[in-house]
This record gives structure tokens, sequence and C-alpha cells, in this order.
């Protein structure tokens, strides 16, 4: 199932706008997406080490506290599911997959000044930006357009898998 959640106000994405301007995303370690562009990525709250496969705080909590609170606080009040993980990303484009570590139902919006670059979800076009979209990543296939313009970041609430 794939439900659609009412355009939100662009003001309410205000605070977190102003503290990704002044940040640096990492790059993402990952290398699995042969002919698409590096993009950067990073998670908030909970997060499985790959090394080790145990559940631990993510990095960027401490690193980025009022961000970390204010991503979350966004998501208690839009997200209609329960959470325990955002990962944000930064411009980026995918192909078509299916998410491996995800329990259950995302949530996924996307803020910033860019076009294009919208989410596909079984053959499906949606446009994320400023509307949460919840669907399951773990079991739907879903990619972005090839078309972004811009500077798009995306917020994805997820609980982790054990």
């Amino acid at each position: 199932m794939i439900q659609e959640l009412p355009q939100i106000d662009r003001k309410e994405f205000f605070k977190i706008e102003q503290l990704l301007s002044k940040i640096t995303i990492p790059v993402s370690s990952k290398n699995n997406r042969k002919g698409f562009p590096r993009y950067r990525a990073m998670t908030l709250g909970l997060t499985k080490y790959r090394c080790d496969r145990f559940i631990s705080c993510a990095k960027a909590n401490n690193k980025h506290p009022e961000l970390f609170n204010a991503v979350f606080a966004l998501g208690d009040s839009i997200c209609p599911i329960p959470f325990t993980s955002v990962y944000l990303i930064q411009n980026c484009i995918c192909p078509p997959h299916k998410d491996s570590g995800n329990n259950g139902e995302s949530c996924i919006v996307s803020l910033g000044d860019y076009t294009g670059c919208n989410l596909v979800i079984e053959d499906k076009i949606y446009d994320a930006r400023y509307r949460p979209i919840v669907f399951d990543g773990h079991k739907l296939c879903h990619y972005n357009t090839d078309d972004l313009v811009g500077n798009k970041y995306s917020l994805i609430f997820f609980n982790i898998k054990n």
C-alpha cells in the first residue's frame, strides 16, 4: 500500500533547511549503484553498523544534535508511522531497488530548491517535495527519476531491522 499524505507547509521545514545549509553531509560509502553518481547521506537516530551488525545510536546524533532534534520533531508531527531512524540523503539518484534494512513501512519527504528527481514506486511517479509518502520499501520496488536540477534533501523515516 502507498499512502500520499497532505502537502506540508514549507515553513515547517525552515529550521531543518537552515541547519542543512551549515553542514556538509558525508559522501555515502556505499558503492552499490554502478552507473549512478555518488551522493551524500547520513543516519540519525538508531543505526546498524555493518562491521559488527549491532544497533547503536548514530554518530551524527552527537555531531549534529540540533539537526537531530529538529528532524525528529518534524517526524513526530508529520510521520504517521513509528520510527527509530531517519536516513538523510542529499542529491541522491538511485536505480530501481528494494530496501534491505527496513522493518515495515517507511515515510519519505523531500525538501530543498530543486526540480525533477521524482520518486517512482512500482512504476507510478510521486512528488515527495514537502509531501510525505508512506510505503514499504522492503517490498515495493522504487527509484528516482534521473532529472535532478538543484539541491534536494530527502528524509526517510523508518524502523531499523533487527
